[in-house]
C-alpha cells in the first residue's frame, strides 16, 4: 500500500503577516483566524508535481478510501509502490490499468500528462518559482483531465502559493456563506469580488473558510 501520510505545506510568505493583514482588513475572518488559526495547510507527500498530478487524475470523483484503493492498485500493476516514472504508465497496457480501477478518461488524462513529461512539455520542476499562479495554472489545466480546480489545491496545498482563490470550491463557498450570513452560496463571481480584500493572502482567507465549515459540521445535530 502507499502512504498516505501527511506532511506540512512549505510555505513561501510569513503566516503571522497573511494573517495580521487579514484580520484587519475583515473583522468576520479575523474572528474565525483566532478561532481556528494559525494557517497550517498540508498535503500528503508526494515527491514532486508529477505525481501530485497523478494522484489527483486517480483520486478525482471517488471518497478517500476508495481512491487510496485504486492509487494503491495502479502503483502496484505500474510495479512499484512509490514514485512510477512516466514511461512506466506509457509502457503498462489499458487492460492492466483497467484492473486497477481506472476508468478510460483516468487513463487518458494519465497517458497524456505522462506523455507531456516525457515531451517535455511541463514547467520545469526547478524553476517553478519563476512561473505565476496562472502561467502554471494555463500549462497544468491543458492537459485532459487536470482542470483549474486541480491546479489550484496544487498550488495552494503543495507549492505553498499565498494567493489562490479557488471559487469554484463547494467547501470554500459553503464556509463564505456561513461566515457572513449569506442565506445562499455564492455564485463563483460573486465569491471572487468579495474576497478581493484578502489580496495578496486569499489561499489563507479560502483555508479558512474550509475550517470554518469544519467547525459547524462538526457540531452534533438538534434532536
Amino acid at each position: 500500500m502507499t502512504s498516505r501520510q501527511e506532511r506540512p505545506t512549505r510555505l513561501a510568505f510569513d503566516v503571522a503577516a497573511a494573517e495580521a493583514h487579514l484580520a484587519r482588513v475583515d473583522p468576520l475572518l479575523a474572528r474565525v483566524i483566532a478561532e481556528r488559526g494559525p494557517y497550517a495547510p498540508s498535503s500528503v507527500a508526494a515527491p514532486d508535481v508529477f505525481h501530485s498530478l497523478m494522484r489527483a487524475i486517480v483520486y478525482q470523483q471517488l471518497s478517500g478510501k476508495a481512491a487510496g484503493t485504486i492509487h494503491a492498485r495502479v502503483l502496484s500493476v505500474l510495479g512499484t509502490t512509490e514514485t512510477p516514472g512516466p514511461r512506466a504508465i506509457l509502457a503498462t497496457d489499458p487492460d492492466t490499468l483497467r484492473s486497477a480501477g481506472l476508468s478510460a478518461n483516468k487513463q487518458a488524462g494519465l497517458r497524456a500528462l505522462a506523455t507531456a513529461a516525457v515531451a517535455g512539455e511541463l514547467p520545469d520542476e526547478t524553476r517553478l518559482a519563476d512561473y505565476s499562479d496562472d502561467e502554471l495554472i494555463a500549462a497544468y489545466s491543458a492537459i485532459r483531465g487536470i482542470g483549474r480546480w486541480t491546479v489550484e489545491m496544487l498550488l495552494l496545498f503543495h507549492l505553498g502559493r499565498p494567493d489562490v482563490m479557488p471559487i469554484h470550491d463547494l467547501g470554500v463557498r459553503k464556509g463564505f456563506a456561513h461566515v457572513y450570513g449569506w442565506d445562499s452560496l455564492p455564485k463563483p463571481k460573486q465569491l471572487e469580488a468579495a474576497c478581493e480584500i484578502w489580496r495578496p493572502y486569499r489561499s489563507v482567507g479560502s483555508w479558512f473558510m474550509w475550517r470554518a465549515l469544519e467547525a459547524v459540521e462538526a457540531r452534533p445535530q438538534p434532536g
